[in-house]
């Protein structure tokens, strides 16, 4: 048998060294992924709520004044019987979403 040379030795240490930086990085970026996935469902579940609650307010709306709009600029109601052309945004008051 033949003994490798140090530079040799030290080559292959390197790879190895290399080798288990990267996993060590990988499992890392692995429980980032997680935290992440989690930060990410409880922002969906703070969107949920919000638009539950826009929708129930928006129903409370229409409950006292009739079905319509909400112009945005002005926040006056629009009544579903007059339509009114307007290039001012309007939020229906049953199909209100976040964008």
């Amino acid at each position: 048998m033949t003994k490798l040379t140090e530079q040799e030795i030290e080559t292959i240490q390197g790879f190895q060294q290399q080798t288990q930086n990267i996993i060590m990085d990988l499992g890392k970026i692995e429980i980032q992924l997680i935290d992440l996935e989690n930060v990410k469902s409880q922002v969906k579940d703070a969107l949920t709520q919000v638009v539950k609650a826009q929708n129930e307010f928006f129903k409370t709306i229409e409950e006292t004044y009739g079905k319509g709009q909400i112009d945005l600029e002005s926040f006056t109601h629009i009544p579903s019987e007059a339509p009114e052309v307007s290039e001012v945004p309007v939020v229906p008051f049953t199909d209100a979403e976040i964008l």
